[in-house]
């Protein structure tokens, strides 16, 4: 961190006027921009479902589809009107089968076809509108909550101090400012908590970046202040529990095409929050293969817009869901070897943890990674591309075979792993370790080799007593994680914190002291024996597994 660029002040707009942001012109260009994701999606729907029987299967299952999501699992967020649709097109089916005309028949069947993208493209787009930007970004509840101050609650009603000055942007910031006006940013964060999507938004507006379109669940849309704020921000809505073919085209192709437009995007790779706690190492390639995708397009239509992935590291202390999170990853992979106990709860301890969210005063710092173009290569300030070699390369001869450009999917999914590869890559790289990973971390390291013959499930499980660390063999042990974590960043293996550079004894402090600062009590304190005790080892766990990955594992604890 102490030879990063960190920007605690917001930054002038690279594009001073809204109107010419492409996510507001877009906006302006609606029906003609969904007329293209379905006319675009159409063709390639056709071209999968190749006879006319298929067709008529495709859409009698969507039907059938929709009528159980409705029935069973209905949502806030589902408009009466729909139900009503999706039993007229049951009709209209039953009368398509009827037309003995071949000609008729397929006609009817696209008209259906039609209408049912036409459906899912006008739930699904973004608005966009300025006047509501301009005032999300001056009256924002998270800044409030990220600027309370201790034993002050009724602070979240008066004005606070600038969000900046608790979220810190650190990174390739005016390297990224420059190429949004050469191309088009997709920005691949990693993803913690719920609180990620917000805190990001900011980031991006805080660096002056035009707004960036995103995905939504469709049920955030049912709270209505922030539907109204999301519904006029950018953000397009997405029902995870539609999972056929059409509609996550749909998705596809409204992702693919807004890029072509030049719209900044936004979306997690990795697809979820970490439930472990580590930073992804195994990404989605769907969203990533439409920014391949985008940039094959943008050739063919001979524009020039190239496409910049942006890696980004979301770096804080602790995750308000923790517990939540590490449950379901010790569930999902011991299965039968997990036993859950049940959490103690009583209102008292949902007072308390609910005080302590919203008198934290954390830092959190956004770490804006090295921009790369689709196939991963890294550029310079201008948008050129250089390979492994420091090679300067063209873009185009990715795309290129015997002189033509040409649409190959095995090849673009080859090269859609290539860049997943690079962007965890990057994570790494741009990972922040704090106080409170590196004593987790050591912490957990003690125990497990204390308890070499245990696996995770019967660590966890070890009685109370056996959870107790003595102070100075941790404090040893902790600087000698710090030394090799000193040591990686001198080969830019990964990004410290300012509190890192200090005594072990102070990481110590520190790292206890916001390490539990969420949770209904610490999960490692100093006892007044001198020895740390650990109240919590399955978010011991969760903490320590923000800096897997490195080969620290053998060399600590």
């Amino acid at each position: 961190m102490k030879d990063s660029t960190t920007h605690k002040q917001k930054l002038s707009y690279v594009i001073e006027d809204i109107k010419e942001w492409p996510i507001y012109k877009i906006s302006q260009d609606k029906d003609e921009y969904l007329q293209e994701i379905i006319a675009k999606t159409k063709q390639e729907t056709l071209e999968r479902l190749r006879n006319e029987k298929d067709l008529f299967n495709e859409i009698k299952k969507i039907r059938y589809q929709e009528i159980i999501r409705l029935k069973q699992n209905p949502w806030q967020s589902d408009k009466p009107s729909e139900l009503e649709f999706w039993k007229q097109k049951k009709k209209e089916i039953i009368s398509i089968s009827s037309i003995e005309n071949e000609v008729e028949r397929k006609v009817e069947l696209e008209k259906q076809l039609n209408d049912i993208m036409d459906l899912y493209a006008n739930e699904i787009v973004a608005n966009f509108a300025r006047p509501k930007y301009k005032f999300a970004t001056k009256v924002i509840v998270l800044s409030r909550l990220l600027n309370t101050f201790p034993g002050k609650l009724y602070k979240l009603f008066t004005p606070g101090k600038s969000l900046h000055e608790k979220l810190q942007l650190n990174g390739e910031i005016e390297q990224i400012r420059k190429l949004s006006t050469q191309g088009t940013l997709v920005f691949v964060p990693t993803h913690f908590s719920n609180l990620d999507s917000p805190t990001i938004g900011i980031a991006i507006e805080g660096i002056g970046l035009p707004a960036v379109t995103y995905g939504a669940g469709i049920n955030l849309f049912t709270i209505k202040l922030l539907s109204n704020f999301m519904n006029n921000l950018g953000s397009y809505k997405v029902d995870r529990r539609r999972r056929n073919e059409v509609y996550l085209q749909l998705l596809k192709n409204y992702s693919t095409l807004g890029l072509t437009r030049g719209v900044h995007s936004l979306f997690f790779p990795g697809g979820t929050r970490s439930r472990s706690g580590a930073i992804e190492d195994k990404l989605k390639l769907g969203l990533l293969g439409t920014a391949v995708e985008a940039q094959q397009i943008n050739l063919k239509k001979n524009s020039k817009g190239k496409i910049f992935i942006v890696p980004v590291v979301l770096n804080y202390h602790f995750v308000m869901e923790a517990s939540k999170l590490i449950n379901e990853h010790l569930k999902a992979e011991g299965k039968e070897n997990y036993l859950n106990e049940d959490e103690f709860k009583n209102s008292f301890k949902i007072i308390k943890f609910i005080y302590k969210f919203l008198t934290a005063t954390p830092k959190m710092i956004i770490s804006f990674g090295k921009p790369m173009d689709v196939l991963g290569n890294k550029v310079d300030d201008n948008g050129v591309s250089f390979n492994d070699i420091n090679q300067q390369v063209e873009i185009e001869d990715y795309f290129t075979t015997e002189n033509k450009l040409n649409d190959n999917k095995q090849r673009n999914r080859i090269y859609t792993e290539r860049l997943a590869n690079k962007i965890t890559d990057a994570f790494k790289e741009n990972n922040i370790v704090f106080t409170s990973h590196i004593v987790a971390f050591v912490a957990f390291e003690m125990i497990k080799k204390r308890h070499q013959e245990l696996n995770i499930y019967e660590l966890i499980r070890l009685p109370k007593e056996e959870f107790e660390i003595d102070y100075n063999s941790f404090e040893n042990e902790v600087e000698k994680m710090k030394e090799l974590l000193l040591e990686l960043k001198l080969n830019k293996k990964v990004k410290l914190s300012n509190e890192v550079y200090e005594s072990a004894k102070f990481i110590i402090n520190n790292g206890i002291k916001f390490l539990g600062t969420y949770h209904p009590q610490p999960v490692l304190k100093k006892s007044k024996k001198n020895t740390i005790l650990i109240s919590d080892m399955k978010l011991l766990y969760f903490y320590h597994n923000r800096t897997l990955g490195y080969n620290l594992e053998s060399k600590v604890g």
